[in-house]
Order: structure tokens, then sequence, then C-alpha cells
């Protein structure tokens, strides 16, 4: 990540009010439902602010969750039915910072917490549902594979590192 930016959890004294991705329902999940869903421990949503500033120019949320077998390769699945997994439930960048390569920053920046998190806790998927066919292709080029059957995206946990490298 840049030294521009700054990654933290989110935390009320953070402005959201300017927030606007392009995407409402994107815009609103986060005003009105991240600190709901981290107060009930579903997601963890983290923001990204300038230095010495509250005001939120990017974010993602995070959750743990299971995918069913069907329709992923064996080879990710490892012969389980219920899949421990990481969904990267929400990832949004300002409409003002699009095209300037900053939304790979944003995901490497998701990934790396995920990574960490699997070290600690395990898991073997992250997954992501696309909002529409320019997220699905993002995903698609950083790596994600689709889930037979389904608009659901995924990447094995043990190739992150892949995607890190990739994207260096």
């Amino acid at each position: 990540m840049t030294a521009l930016w700054c990654s933290s959890h989110i935390e009320r004294d953070h402005d959201l009010v300017e927030f606007d991705c392009g995407v409402r329902d994107l815009d609103v999940w986060l005003r009105s439902m991240a600190f709901r869903a981290d107060r009930q421990d579903t997601a963890r949503t983290y923001v990204w602010t300038t230095p010495g500033s509250a005001v939120v120019w990017a974010y993602y949320s995070i959750a743990p969750t299971t995918v069913q077998r069907a329709g992923v390769p064996r080879s990710a699945s490892g012969g389980h039915t219920a899949i421990p997994s990481y969904l990267l439930a929400k990832l949004a960048l300002d409409r003002s910072l699009h095209g300037r390569g900053l939304g790979t920053e944003l995901l490497l920046d998701a990934l790396q917490r995920i990574a960490a998190a699997v070290t600690v806790s395990g898991g073997r998927l992250v997954v992501v549902d696309p909002v529409d066919q320019a997220a699905r292709g993002f995903y698609l080029h950083h790596g994600f594979t689709a889930i037979t059957g389904s608009e659901r995206l995924f990447v094995r946990a043990a190739s992150l590192n892949a995607v890190f490298a990739r994207n260096a």
C-alpha cells in the first residue's frame, strides 16, 4: 500500500458522509450496516483514510463463511463438503479515485488481512460475489475463478502469495 493511505478498522469517528463509489448499495451498506455487522461479529470492515484525516476514501469488509462443495474443484475443496472460507463481502473505492490502480491496492490490502487470518485460524478459500460485470472482470483479472453454476468467484487461500507476486 502507498504511504498516502492509512488502512484501519472502521471507527465511529470516521467520516462516511461523502463516500460515493458509484454503486448505491455499497455506499448505503457502509453508512447503515458496517457498524452493525462489526458489533454483531458478522463482518469486519476496514477503511482507507489519509494521514491525519477521518474521511473515508475506500473500504472493504471481510466475513468468515462456509462454501458448499458443489461447483468447487476437488483440488480447492480438499474433499470437504463444507469448505471453511472467507468472504470478501464488500470492496469499494470512492469514484474520485477510480482509474488510478488503487482498486488493486485495496484488494491486496484485503487479501493480506485474510492471509493473516488464514495463518492464525485456517481456511481454504476466499470468495467474492461481484456486484456487476465490471467487478467480475476485476476479480477474474486478479486470479479469482468462477464456481461452476454460480456467480460466486474464489481463489484458494494457499494461492494468495501468487496473487501478491503477480501484482507486486
